[in-house]
């Protein structure tokens, strides 16, 4: 599926922003070491809609699509094996993921976390963008309250 000295485009990554787990994910991978290029679009958003408009909006929504600059478009477990593969620390895990033989496990496995994402979001307490927003507008900013110093 993927070769180790390709050089590869840019990728942006469509996720879920309405899944806890699908944003802890998009975090995770914003902090990785990464060989190229990662945007992230949320996938229903009208920045998605504006720069994929041959993607339906179902499609974004249930499944994980990565589209390269060059107009590739990856889906579900070959979208999850491409993000891997953008990773330095992860390339090698894509590479073995990718050969025929464990293919259809790794398919097995995405299919398996994506169709529970939103159980797993739940049980965790990974809450979804809007969500998280919300919740941080709501907190109080801290405040410094230190005395002065008596002479």
């Amino acid at each position: 599926m993927f070769k180790n000295e390709v050089a590869a485009p840019n990728l942006t990554v469509l996720y879920d922003s309405s899944c806890g787990f699908c944003v802890s994910c998009r975090s995770w991978m914003e902090q990785q070491p990464a060989y190229v290029s990662l945007r992230f679009v949320a996938a229903r958003s009208a920045l998605a809609a504006g720069l994929f408009p041959e993607l339906t909006q179902e499609d974004a929504r249930e499944e994980l699509v990565v589209v390269t600059d060059t107009g590739d478009v990856y889906r579900e477990a070959s979208a999850w094996i491409l993000c891997l593969w953008a990773l330095r620390e992860y390339r090698p895990w894509a590479l073995r993921l990718s050969a025929p033989a464990l293919l259809p496990f790794a398919r097995q496995a995405f299919e398996l976390v994506s169709r529970n994402r939103k159980a797993i979001s739940r049980r965790l307490g990974l809450l979804p963008e809007p969500e998280l927003v919300e919740k941080l507008r709501g907190a109080a900013a801290p405040t410094c309250s230190t005395a002065p110093a008596s002479t």
